[in-house]
C-alpha cells in the first residue's frame, strides 16, 4: 500500500470520557491543512461514553479525517490496530489524556525525513492543578534543538516514551507492540524497534511552539501502588523484552542504551523489596528462572544514589575474570563490595579456565577493560612483558588519580610500580592477599631476578637512605620491597599477615615504612543477592546432614581433623552424614579418605564462583581449615578467603584453626583446634547436637582445654591415658601407610610396564632393522635385477 503525504495520529483510548475533549479540541485547532493528517481512535476494553463523544465530534467536524475503530482490550492491541490502519507517510502515537499545541503537526512535519525521528517540545502537566511539572525529560528537550549527536545517551528518557515523536510509518508497520506486556509498554517496544534502524534524531526548537502536553493524572502507571504483579512480574516481563532487543544491537552504543533501559524496571523491583524484604529469595528465584543474558545486578536491591559516582581509578590485576582463579575471585569481591565504577587492566591468561558468569556480573562496574594478551606464567619474562605492554596501553589513556594493585601474583605490583614512577602524583594502593616470599617448605617462592638492566634502572629511583636491590634477590622479595617503598598505602588482609611480612625484613627503616602505610582490610562478605544469581542444581538428600568442603589439600592443609571427627561418631550418627567435596584433587581425596567415609562422600570437580556461593546456602555445614604454619612463621598469616563467603551463607561453619591464627581469633560458634582430636570431637558433637554418645568418649568428660597443655610430656600423658584414642590413631596411621604402600605398588607396576614396553620396542626396532637389511640384500641380488622387466610388465596389468 502506497503511503500518502502527512501524519497518522494513533490514539488508543480506554474510558476517556472525562478528558478526551481537550485532545479533540487541540486536533481541531491544528494549523496544518486537515488533509495532511488523520486521527485514528482505537477504543479498547470496557466502554463508557467515549465512542459517543468521538462520533459527535466527527459529525461536527467533517473536514477532519477522524477514524473510529475497536480492538481487543489493552493499549498494545489498540496501537497495533492503529498501525495496521495508518495510511500517511509519518506516524505519531498520542495518549488520549494528552493534547497538542496548534502548530504541532505543521512544524513537526516540516522537519520529517525518511531516516529521521522528530521530537517536539514536551511539557508535563498535573491533571488536577494544571500546573507545569519540572522533569528531566522536559528539560532534556527544552535544552536541545536540531540534530542530536549521541541521542541514545543524551535523550534516553525521551526516546522511550511512546508519544511525542514523528516516525516513518513504513518502519513502524514492520513492528508491533507485545500484547503480553501490561506495563512498561513503551520501553518494551522501543528496545526492539531502534536496533532494527539507523535513525538520526531531530529535536524541535522550543521557539517553534511544537508542544506536546503530557498529562499526569491519578491512576496512571507511575502512581500505582506497590504489588508483586506490578513491581516484580510486570517489570521482569519488560526486562525480558529488553533482552530480546539487546540481541539485535549491532553497536556497543546501542547495546549500552538498551541495557540502560533496565534501570527504571529495577527501581520498581527495589521498591517492592524495601516494602517486602521477606520475598527476597522468591524474587531472586524468579529472576534466575528467566535466564536473562543481561540483568543489572549492580542496581538490584541497592540504593542507586550511592552508585555511579565519578571516579578516576584503575585496578591492576594480573588475574581477573574471565580467568578463573582464587585470586581473581577475591579481587572480584573487592570490586563488587566497593561498588565503585573503575577501569581495570589484566592479562588474558588464555591457558587458564574461564568463568564468564562472574565476568558478566563484575563488568557492570567496569568503565574500561584493558586486556594484555599473555598466557599464565610466573617467569620474570612474563612479568616484564605484562609491565611493558601494560604501560604502553596505559600511556594512551589520561592519567589516573588513583591506582589499586592486588598481588598474589607479583605482576600486578610490578606494573603498578612502573605507572607510579611515570606518574608520581597518582596515589598507589597496593594489596597483598598473602605473604609471597616463602613457601611452606621455608624456601623462596621465586628465583633470583637476574636482570641487571632492570636492577640498575630501578635502583636509581630508590632513596639514598634505603638499600638497593641486587641480582641475587628473588622476584617476590623485590616485589614486596619495592612496593613498600613506592606505594602510598599497603593493604593486608589481617593483622597477622602484616606482622609476618613486616618482620621478614630485618631492616628497621622498611619496618617503619610498612607500619606507617599499612591498613587492614579483610576479604569482604558479598551482598546476599550474589548468593542467588546462579542457582545450583546440585542434588542434596535432605534426609542426611550434608557437609561441604571446597578447595584443595596439600602438605600443610589436610582433611585429617575432619576425618578424625567423623570416625569418632557412633555408627547410627555416622550413617546420617554425607560429605560433599568440590576440588580438582579428586585422586588425593580418594587416597586419604577411609573407605567408610569415602562411601559417604561425593567427589566433584570445581564449580563456578557464583554456583559456589549459592551452594553454600544449601549445605548444612561448611568446612574451612587453616594451613599449618607454626614450623615456618611465628604466627599464622593466612585467612582463608572462603571464610568471608561462608559468613554470608547463613549456614553453620566448622572451622579448624591453628592456635592464634586470624580465624582462631574470630567469634565462631563451631571451632576446633588443629591436630586436637578432643576439640574436634567436641565441636562435631555440638554441631550435631549430640550429648555424650560418641563411641570414643561415651563414658568420660572429654572437654579438655588443649591450650593449657604445656609440654610434650603433658600431651603424651593425656593420649596414653585414653587407650581408645591410642588405638584409633594407630589404626588411622595404619590406613594411611597401607594407602601409601598401595600407591607405591601401583607406581612400581607402571614402571614395570614401561620397562616391558621399552624392551618390546627395542625388539621390534631390531626386527625392522633386520628386515630392512634383508630387503636391501634382495634388491642388490642378480635375480632381482634379472626379473625387473617381468615386474614392470606385471605392474601394468594391476
Amino acid at each position: 500500500m502506497a503511503l500518502k503525504k502527512g501524519i497518522s495520529a494513533i490514539i488508543g483510548t480506554y474510558k476517556g470520557e472525562e478528558y478526551i475533549e481537550e485532545l479533540l479540541n487541540s486536533l481541531k485547532n491544528q494549523t496544518i491543512n486537515p488533509a495532511l493528517f488523520e486521527a485514528i481512535f482505537i477504543i479498547n476494553g470496557e466502554e463508557d461514553s467515549t465512542p459517543e463523544i468521538l462520533s459527535n465530534f466527527k459529525n461536527k467536524n467533517p473536514e477532519l479525517n477522524i477514524i473510529i475503530t475497536y480492538s481487543e482490550k489493552g493499549i498494545c492491541n489498540a496501537r497495533n490496530k492503529g498501525i495496521e490502519l495508518a495510511k500517511k507517510e509519518y506516524l505519531i502515537f498520542i495518549d488520549d489524556d494528552d493534547y497538542l499545541s496548534p502548530k504541532y503537526f505543521e512544524k513537526i512535519l516540516e522537519h520529517a525525513k525518511p531516516n529521521r525521528i522528530v521530537l517536539g517540545t514536551q511539557y508535563e502537566i498535573d491533571y488536577e492543578t494544571k500546573e507545569f511539572i519540572e522533569s528531566r525529560l522536559t528539560n532534556s528537550l527544552l535544552e536541545s534543538s536540531g540534530i542530536i549527536e549521541d541521542a541514545y545517551t543524551k535523550l534516553t528518557e525521551a526516546l522511550v516514551i511512546t508519544t511525542n515523536k514523528l516516525i516513518p510509518t513504513k518502519d513502524v508497520k514492520k513492528s508491533e507492540f507485545n500484547p503480553l506486556v501490561k506495563n512498561g509498554v513503551d520501553i518494551s517496544y522501543y528496545a526492539n524497534f531502534y536496533p532494527e534502524h539507523d535513525y538520526e534524531f531531530y529535536v524541535m526548537d522550543k521557539n517553534e511552539e511544537a508542544n506536546y502536553y503530557y498529562v499526569f493524572r491519578k491512576g496512571s502507571i507511575s502512581r500505582k501502588s506497590i504489588s508483586y504483579d506490578f513491581n516484580i512480574t510486570d517489570r521482569l516481563n519488560v526486562i525480558t523484552e529488553i533482552n530480546k532487543g539487546l540481541k539485535k544491537a549491532k553497536t556497543p552504543e546501542m547495546a549500552s542504551f538498551i541495557k540502560s533501559l533496565t534501570g527504571g524496571q529495577v527501581n520498581k523491583i527495589n521498591e517492592y523489596l524495601n516494602a517486602h524484604p521477606e520475598d527476597f529469595k522468591k524474587v531472586c528465584h524468579e529472576i534466575y528462572k528467566r535466564n536473562y543474558d543481561f540483568f543489572p545486578y549492580k542496581y538490584f536491591n541497592e540504593n542507586s544514589e550511592n552508585l555511579d559516582k565519578p571516579n578516576n581509578e584503575l585496578l591492576i590485576a594480573y588475574s581477573f575474570p574471565p580467568s578463573s582463579t582464587t585470586t581473581g575471585n577475591a579481587i572480584c569481591k573487592r570490586v563488587l563490595d566497593n561498588k565503585k565504577n573503575i577501569d581495570v587492566i589484566y592479562a588474558s591468561l588464555n591457558n587458564l579456565n574461564k568463568d564468564f558468569e562472574l565476568e558478566k556480573i563484575v563488568s557492570e562496574f567496569l568503565i574500561r577493560k584493558i586486556t594484555i594478551d599473555l598466557d599464565f606464567s610466573t617467569e620474570w619474562k612474563n612479568i616484564l612483558d605484562f609491565s611493558k605492554k601494560g604501560i604502553e596501553k596505559l600511556e594512551e589513556i589520561p592519567e589516573y588519580e588513583k591506582i589499586y594493585s592486588v598481588c598474589y601474583f607479583p605482576h600486578s605490583h610490578f606494573l603498578a610500580l612502573e605507572y607510579k614512577l611515570k606518574h608520581p602524583d597518582t596515589q598507589w594502593t597496593a594489596e597483598f592477599s598473602d605473604p609471597i616470599i616463602y613457601n611452606f617448605d621455608k624456601n623462596e617462592n621465586s628465583s633470583p631476578i637476574s636482570d641487571i638492566e632492570y636492577i640498575n634502572r630501578i635502583n636509581k629511583h630508590i632513596p639514598k637512605e634505603l638499600k638497593k636491590i641486587k641480582e641475587t634477590d628473588s622476584i617476590n622479595f623485590i616485589c614486596e620491597y619495592l612496593t613498600y617503598i613506592f606505594a602510598d598505602k599497603i593493604v593486608f588482609t589481617n593483622e597477622n599477615q602484616k606482622e609476618v611480612m613486616k618482620n621478614l625484613f630485618h631492616y628497621d627503616k622498611i619496618k617503619d615504612i610498612i607500619e606507617s602505610k599499612s591498613e587492614i582490610k579483610e576479604y569482604p562478605t558479598l551482598d546476599k543477592k550474589y548468593y542467588y544469581i546462579k542457582e545450583s542444581d546440585y542434588e542434596l538428600n535432605e534426609e542426611y546432614i550434608n557437609f561441604g568442603y571446597f578447595g584443595v589439600i596439600f602438605g600443610n592443609r589436610s582433611l585429617e581433623d575432619y576425618i578424625n571427627g567423623f570416625d569418632c561418631l557412633d555408627e547410627e550418627v555416622k550413617s546420617k552424614i554425607r560429605l560433599h567435596i568440590f576440588s580438582p584433587n579428586k585422586t588425593m581425596f580418594e587416597q586419604l579418605l577411609p573407605k567408610e567415609l569415602l562411601d559417604k562422600t561425593t567427589l566433584n570437580p570445581n564449580i563456578s564462583f557464583l554456583e559456589f556461593l549459592n551452594l553454600t546456602t544449601k549445605l548444612d555445614v561448611l568446612l574451612v581449615n587453616d594451613s599449618e604454619t607454626e614450623t615456618i612463621f611465628k604466627i599464622n598469616p593466612f585467612l582463608p578467603s572462603k571464610f568471608g563467603d561462608y559468613l554470608g551463607s547463613g549456614k553453620k561453619i566448622w572451622a579448624v584453626c591453628e592456635k592464634n591464627s586470624t580465624m582462631d581469633q574470630k567469634d565462631i560458634k563451631y571451632k576446633s583446634r588443629m591436630y586436637d582430636i578432643y576439640s574436634t570431637v567436641n565441636t562435631l558433637n555440638q554441631l550435631l547436637e549430640i550429648e555424650n554418645n560418641n563411641r570414643l568418649f561415651k563414658d568420660k568428660d572429654y572437654h579438655i582445654d588443649f591450650d593449657k597443655i604445656d609440654s610434650v610430656d603433658d600431651l603424651k600423658y593425656i593420649v596414653d591415658k585414653d587407650q581408645k584414642i591410642k588405638r584409633y590413631l594407630r589404626s588411622r596411621n595404619t590406613q594411611l601407610i597401607k594407602k601409601i604402600d598401595e600407591l607405591i605398588q601401583v607406581a612400581e607396576e607402571e614402571f614395570r610396564k614401561d620397562s616391558q614396553y621399552e624392551k618390546e620396542i627395542e625388539e621390534l626396532t631390531s626386527s625392522i632393522n633386520q628386515l630392512k637389511e634383508e630387503n636391501e640384500s634382495i634388491k642388490n641380488s642378480n635375480s632381482w635385477k634379472i626379473t625387473k622387466p617381468l615386474r614392470n610388465i606385471t605392474n601394468k596389468f594391476k
